[in-house]
């Protein structure tokens, strides 16, 4: 062989080992179609087009204390309150309540029109001994903070630390296992979040067993991927479920649930690696359009979520 094409075939070759490597795909971005919330002809726009309004001067930009003074729904008791340097609260004798916003926050593109937004926990006390804490994603609208959406993570858990990369929030909390008291959570979850049309979606959760690291891959189709009914989604799991058994959630983008039932993982046993196939048809229930299907390993224990995975596709 002569030397000259050796270096042309030692690149290629690298090139194909390197397709062939398998490891946990990245999330794509939520960005690329914007999704109505009615689920009905959806209105697919361009990369980086914000479904908010055009702002009417430059965008000065959400800092800590702007997001500290800003007025929230709080999700968990449904009230709209107004921060005073991160707090508020009332106690009057026949109401008690409190909300603060707590010192793990971040900024970056949620909505891909190239503007910081944020990421921002609320914890909400109503004078017992829960401490309900919430995730609020936050868009820069003209330098204004503008609630866009929430989910509730649970009473007592601790955020270690919140990150917005890729138009998402991904977050590194402790739970509480289903031996822990709800003091002190101890199961270590990095959950990942989407804005899908005016819902902030739960869109994965992985979670560390015994040192081992339980997730739900989705191989097939690719997000945003336009499909015909039936249509089939593939997946992998690292370790298989207990008694190979996963449930998996149907919703429209609006949040309406449109079915949930259960589906068998092929593996060598619980506990090994395992994969999983499952075909759906809409057609019969008229619907069309995006619809968001999450695949749950739930704890036996307690009912809890052990991982998520979600698969986003336009249905025809």
């Amino acid at each position: 062989m002569k030397y000259k094409l050796l270096f042309p075939i030692l690149a290629l070759a690298l090139a194909l080992l390197a397709c062939n490597l398998t490891g946990t795909p990245t999330a794509p971005s939520p960005v690329p179609p914007v999704v109505t919330a009615t689920n009905t002809a959806p209105t697919l726009a361009p990369t980086g087009t914000s479904t908010l309004p055009a702002p009417t001067s430059a965008p000065t930009g959400l800092t800590l204390d702007v997001l500290r003074n800003a007025t929230y729904f709080a999700p968990v008791f449904k009230r709209t309150v107004t921060l005073v340097n991160g707090a508020f609260s009332v106690n009057n004798g026949t109401d008690t309540y409190s909300v603060q916003m707590l010192n793990v926050y971040a900024l970056g593109d949620l909505n891909g029109d190239g503007v910081d937004d944020a990421a921002v926990i609320l914890m909400e006390d109503d004078g017992g001994t829960g401490r309900f804490e919430s995730v609020v994603a936050v868009y820069n609208t003209a330098g204004a903070p503008v609630q866009a959406g929430q989910a509730i993570l649970g009473d007592r858990v601790l955020v270690n630390s919140v990150d917005i990369s890729s138009n998402a929030i991904h977050l590194d909390i402790l739970a509480q296992g289903p031996s822990d008291p709800m003091c002190c959570p101890s199961l270590a979850q990095k959950q990942t979040y989407w804005m899908i049309a005016t819902t902030l979606w739960q869109m994965r959760v992985t979670s560390t067993v015994g040192g081992s690291e339980h997730v739900i891959n989705i191989t097939s189709p690719a997000e945003w991927a336009d499909v015909n009914n039936p249509f089939t989604i593939t997946g992998a799991v690292p370790i298989s479920p207990f008694e190979n058994t996963l449930a998996y959630h149907i919703y429209l983008p609006n949040g309406t649930k449109v079915n949930d039932a259960s589906l068998m993982v092929t593996s060598g046993g619980m506990g090994t690696p395992g994969t999983f196939s499952q075909t759906f048809n809409l057609s019969s229930a008229g619907i069309t359009g995006y619809v968001i299907i999450q695949f749950v390993e739930v704890s036996m224990a307690d009912g809890s979520t052990i991982a998520l995975g979600s698969a986003l596709v336009n249905v025809h």
